[in-house]
């Protein structure tokens, strides 16, 4: 599969992600501070942070070979459903 974006686009929009996921991580970090781990705000912080993990790493998948592509996918799926 070839990926629609071209190499800079990929790489900005793999920065924009990794901004993101560290800007979630740490308003999840300051509500358990302020809010506890079982919070409600907290955990959906930490569920909003686990979705663009998922989002991030299924979007650096595009960019392998599709045998790789396929393993991760299984490993991806094993995992989400555990």
């Amino acid at each position: 599969m070839q990926s629609p974006l071209s190499q800079n686009e990929h790489a900005a929009i793999a920065r924009y992600l990794s901004g993101i996921k560290k800007q979630l991580q740490d308003v999840s970090d300051l509500f358990r501070t302020r809010y506890g781990q079982g919070s409600r705000i907290t955990e959906g912080a930490l569920r909003t942070l686990a979705s663009i993990a998922c989002l991030e790493q299924d979007f650096e998948l595009l960019e392998k070979p599709q045998e790789e592509v396929l393993a991760a996918a299984e490993e991806v799926v094993s995992s989400r459903s555990n």
